[in-house]
């Protein structure tokens, strides 16, 4: 992955995977006036059409980047801006866009008028923390057309079974990893070992 995109900044903690969120710990640690939990639009919506001096992309053909990790690309109060965040990434179509979502249930509501079967430089993803939040959020990605579809199990809190889910061969990768900030719970080796078991019985690619 070359980069990140960030088109808006600021999230609202909304399950047990927010607990110890990333961007509130360095939203603190480098400016205490930083209010975490407002959704606002940054200066970098058009990061990926920026060139250098020689008039060619900064953001070569090719390359991955993902999207909004400082909030959610889905978030409701982002709702004005991301029309544009969909014209742009079409305007990319030699870019792969990683879109990582705990907000599920908003996805298809938020995807662009021609999505039809989906972007083929887009790879959409949810989050799932635990057994509940895999179960809230799986089916609402499943039920989604789309060409590249991932899951994203951290921070993994507790052991996570989704052998149902793999076996619609639909995923093409399951990432999973732990807490690094801000009082990090415990991720246990059998959980990911677990992970990594239905992974492979159902020759899908793990990544920890």
């Amino acid at each position: 992955m070359h980069d990140i995109w960030n088109l808006w900044h600021g999230c609202k903690k909304i399950s047990e995977g927010c607990q110890n969120c990333y961007m509130y710990y360095l939203d603190k640690s480098r400016n205490a006036d930083i209010k975490s939990n407002i959704v606002t639009l940054t200066n970098n919506l058009d990061y990926p059409l920026k060139k250098d001096r020689f008039k060619e992309y900064k953001i070569k053909s090719g390359e991955m980047i993902r999207v909004n990790m400082t909030s959610d690309t889905f978030i409701q109060e982002a709702d004005k801006w991301r029309d544009e965040m969909w014209e742009i990434i079409k305007k990319r179509s030699d870019v792969s866009f990683y879109i990582l979502t705990k907000r599920a249930n908003r996805m298809r509501f938020c995807l662009p008028p021609d999505w039809g079967d989906g972007y083929e430089n887009v790879i959409l993803n949810v989050t799932c923390e635990n057994q509940a939040r895999a179960d809230e959020r799986i089916p609402y990605l499943l039920d989604i057309p789309a060409k590249h579809k991932v899951w994203f199990c951290a921070p993994l809190i507790s052991e996570i079974n989704i052998e149902e889910y793999l076996r619609t061969n639909q995923i093409e990768l399951i990432m999973c990893g732990g807490e690094n900030y801000g009082g990090s719970r415990t991720c246990k080796y059998e959980w990911v070992k677990n992970l990594s078991d239905q992974c492979e019985k159902y020759k899908v690619n793990f990544n920890f």
